[in-house]
């Protein structure tokens, strides 16, 4: 539409409205400059039927406002730090796996592996537990994990429920979440809260902020009616674990099986960065710790272009709440109107990226950057509602939320030890699921592996 000089567009999804920016300046407004007018994602939430739907991505006005303004505790420069212990020793497992399986010369679900890896890696980070699914494919909580992402069926639904005024789906009881996974997760949660409380473990870490939602901070409940503070309930405590849980599991395996791919088709920008890679950390004596990982700034330049080109939700919905005049327009925006910002509009857009189909990190060195306007790179939303781990990184070590610190520690310590190549059973070029609002491929991704001695 841009193309056409458009600044804006629109379409019927069934019989519904959507109002779709294309115009940078009005995409910073309906993100930014007028966000409290746009705060809402517009997803379906039914916390009585449905307890898990109950996420901060979900969560609207003054309760999303409340439990978010404790999170980003969980996130701190110094919490980062401390994971990366854990992180180090569940990578060592990962690479000999990887190992075992290179030398077998057969060819590699890297997203099945990498699937593992990062269930591992989250629910030692979130919950202070081993899962050993690098050990075993089949644990419970990586069954747990899949069961929402792959049924297909299930994920068109929750595609179409945007689609479905929220009155007729709380009528018909709509489940986002299959009964067997909330049970699961809530007594998975109601376990570890309590275990802490026996044990009288404090690791300050997120599940310790959200247990204090629960026995100390007051939240105004959504469904109330009302402004009476209620503590934050098991389930409500649950689902923020939930979201998390699964942000790392689909964000982060997704983001390094996706930079593999495009690293075992481009030798070159794979060789610049595992040299990169060794040049840093022979400088911290071969130990890979935070502050090595960010100064391999070629790495950070991989996983943004990555980023870019495949961003996890690639699509940004809002809901405008008040009716609102369109800036140097004579339309308005009417109330409950459904916004989409199309990230793959943007971060295709060949105005800010020339030969958007090219992987290029050089598109993100510090002089390229500036050289775009704001808005022209949102993989996770833009402030103020972004992703919370992100937003305050932001501020102390731009881009290194929790799931991304996962990834590049996944793709350093492979890209290190491993050539990649792409296998011939990948189906070249990629085409995109349709049935889910995150990019998953149609068909997995096998690359080989060759040990670097």
């Amino acid at each position: 539409m841009k193309a056409k000089g458009w600044d804006m567009g629109g379409a019927y999804f069934g019989s519904k409205p959507v109002f779709i920016p294309i115009d940078n300046k009005l995409i910073k407004k309906i993100l930014v400059t007028d966000f409290s007018n746009f705060r809402n994602h517009g997803f379906y939430i039914n916390e009585k039927i449905d307890p898990l739907s109950g996420h901060l991505f979900n969560l609207e006005s003054i309760k999303w406002k409340h439990v978010r303004s404790k999170i980003p505790a969980a996130f701190s420069s110094s919490k980062l730090r401390n994971h990366m212990d854990v992180m180090d020793s569940i990578t060592k497992l990962l690479v000999n796996r990887l190992k075992n399986m290179a030398e077998s010369q057969l060819p590699i679900d890297i997203k099945s592996v990498l699937g593992r890896f990062t269930v591992d890696v989250t629910s030692a980070s979130l919950f202070g537990i081993e899962t050993e699914c690098l050990k075993n494919k089949n644990a419970e909580l990586m069954k747990q994990a899949r069961a929402f992402f792959d049924i297909q069926l299930c994920r068109l639904f929750n595609t179409l429920v945007l689609l479905i005024p929220r009155n007729i789906l709380i009528f018909f009881n709509y489940r986002v979440f299959p009964t067997h996974v909330t049970d699961y997760f809530i007594n998975f949660c109601a376990n570890i809260k309590a275990q802490r409380a026996v044990e009288k473990i404090r690791r300050n870490d997120l599940t310790d902020i959200l247990i204090d939602l629960c026995d100390k901070i007051k939240i105004v409940s959504v469904n109330s009616g009302n402004s009476l503070p209620e503590p934050l309930t098991i389930k409500e405590f649950a689902a923020q674990m939930h979201l998390f849980f699964e942000a790392g599991y689909e964000t982060s395996a997704g983001t390094q099986t996706f930079a593999l791919y495009e690293l075992a088709a481009y030798l070159d920008i794979q060789n610049r960065m595992r040299n990169e890679i060794n040049t840093v950390l022979s400088r911290f004596n071969g130990v890979l710790d935070y502050d090595a990982i960010t100064e391999v700034n070629y790495l950070d330049q991989v996983v943004k272009e990555t980023l870019r080109k495949y961003p996890v939700l690639p699509i940004l919905p809002r809901v405008c709440e008040s009716d609102y005049p369109i800036p140097d327009s004579k339309l308005t925006i009417e109330k409950g109107t459904l916004i989409m910002v199309t990230k793959l509009g943007i971060h295709y857009d060949p105005e800010y990226y020339p030969d958007p189909k090219r992987f290029d990190p050089d598109r993100f060195t510090s002089e390229n950057m500036t050289k775009r306007p704001f808005c022209s790179f949102v993989p996770f939303g833009d402030v103020p509602r972004c992703c919370v781990s992100k937003m305050l990184c932001r501020k102390l070590f731009v881009g290194k939320r929790l799931g991304i610190l996962q990834a590049k520690v996944g793709l350093i310590s492979i890209v290190r030890n491993f050539k990649i190549t792409l296998n011939e059973k990948t189906k070249m070029p990629f085409s995109f699921e349709k049935s889910g609002p995150i990019l998953n491929t149609q068909g997995k991704v096998w690359i080989n592996l060759e040990t670097i001695l």
